[in-house]
């Protein structure tokens, strides 16, 4: 049984990295989100965009090669895409 919880363990180790990982790059979609938030300022073009975020729902199904479904990836990135336009208000 002991070595069932190490593996266990181990495993727990490898989610807390890819954590880690995910906070990284959300933070760093946010800062490109806000470069994108003021150049459309400067250019006076409309900050959301609805066909470019149709755009990226499709890639993200393109790409998705699972287990997770394309539902659950959508559902993940609707939540994104709601806190990067609270961060462009």
């Amino acid at each position: 049984m002991s070595e069932i919880v190490k593996e266990i363990e181990n495993l727990r180790g490898m989610i807390d990295r890819i954590d880690e990982k995910l906070i990284e790059s959300l933070n760093e979609r946010a800062k490109v989100v806000l470069k994108i938030r003021d150049l459309k300022a400067q250019g006076e073009l409309p900050i959301f965009d609805p066909k470019r975020e149709e755009e990226i729902f499709e890639k993200i199904s393109a790409k998705n090669k699972g287990p997770l479904y394309d539902d659950a990836f959508r559902g993940i990135y609707e939540a994104i895409l709601h806190c990067m336009k609270d961060l462009e208000s």
